[in-house]
């Protein structure tokens, strides 16, 4: 039976990579609820989720907030015990296994199942960078997290994980950086999971938009704080 799961999405300044997405992910896999979250506000972005979506819900922010921040808004609204977290330049060559994912949960070391071919994300590293075969309850999946102390501990490249997992870590405005997420649940002993084979690879090379996003941390938290207040 398919897991009650939120699909959420972090979009902007990349239409046509999210029209991929979202035909590619919606073809094979189906969603209790759809929430995107647009944190450049570009108006071709979300007319390409209208469209795609109808029925899904577009956090519409007054002003850019930064990434951790947008994110938290969109999480804020997910009433589904599982979210399946998606980026706008994905295609997905199969189905994610959601039940297989939501099995893999039970394992206390895994923090999130990650959707990305295990190749692709290993695709420009040095040839020594070699996947580590892990399996729970039957279920063969890759693991990296032997590659580096900091990382694979969180990912927000598309992954299957508890709602719980947001609340534990109090929201993501409480990190700087990705790298910093991924430190604190690796410290707690929990790491990503890769399922194998993987559902999809990245598309976004050439067309990253991080760059027009970045913020000193003294920028993130006057914004953090300033999104509190306007919520309150």
């Amino acid at each position: 039976m398919r897991p009650s799961a939120t699909l959420c999405l972090t979009i902007g300044n990349r239409p046509a990579q999210l029209r991929q997405t979202l035909a590619s992910l919606l073809g094979h896999a189906a969603f209790d609820e759809v929430i995107a979250v647009n944190d450049f506000g570009d108006e071709p972005t979300n007319s390409v989720f209208r469209e795609l979506c109808p029925s899904g819900t577009l956090v519409v922010q007054d002003r850019q907030m930064g990434h951790h921040i947008a994110a938290d808004a969109m999480y804020e609204r997910i009433k589904t015990p599982y979210v399946f977290h998606c980026e706008d330049d994905w295609v997905f060559e199969t189905a994610p296994d959601l039940p297989g994912a939501q099995a893999l949960l039970q394992d206390s070391r895994a923090s999130m199942v990650c959707f990305r071919a295990v190749e692709d994300v290993l695709h420009d590293k040095p040839l020594h960078f070699k996947p580590a075969r892990h399996e729970f309850n039957g279920q063969k999946t890759w693991r990296l997290d032997h590659l580096h102390k900091q990382w694979h501990g969180f990912t927000f490249n598309p992954h299957f994980s508890a709602l719980s997992l947001w609340k534990e870590l109090g929201g993501f405005s409480r990190y700087a950086a990705e790298k910093d997420i991924s430190a604190a649940i690796r410290a707690q002993g929990r790491v990503v999971v890769y399922a194998d084979p993987g559902a999809c690879r990245h598309i976004g090379d050439g067309v990253s938009v991080s760059g027009t996003n970045r913020k000193s941390l003294s920028k993130h938290v006057k914004a953090w704080i300033r999104s509190k207040r306007d919520r309150a």
